[in-house]
């Protein structure tokens, strides 16, 4: 009986039912401000996103360098307004595109150089 109670009485190194809470509280505190940070930062790059302008601008840049298109140049879609327009400076012919979000009203313009053989 002396082994049997000396076996049941060892003590057991463990946490108490306080360190337990506090523990899980500062885990909590951490993973939460890591999601607000996470979402913020999410939030902010669709925010600022502008890749389908560019690609639009670049759509038709290419179609004016292919001469589909023939300035001056105005189109509307369900999400993009985009127009293309002549402009002169110091004596040099450029043609400035600029494609607008309807949603955002971000506005993104590229300059290029007049092809020679239009007027």
């Amino acid at each position: 009986m002396g082994r049997l109670k000396k076996t049941f009485t060892k003590k057991l190194k463990a946490s108490s039912l306080t360190e337990v809470i506090v523990a899980t509280s500062i885990l909590l505190l951490v993973f939460g401000i890591a999601l607000l940070t996470l979402n913020n930062m999410m939030t902010s790059t669709l925010r600022n996103n502008t890749n389908s302008l560019d690609t639009e601008l670049e759509k038709v840049i290419y179609q004016y360098r292919n001469q589909q298109i023939k300035i001056p140049f105005y189109s509307k879609d369900e999400k993009h307004l985009i127009n293309g327009q002549k402009i002169t400076e110091n004596n040099i012919n450029f043609i400035e595109f600029s494609a607008m979000d309807i949603e955002t009203n971000k506005v993104r313009s590229k300059k290029i150089v007049q092809i020679s053989n239009e007027e």
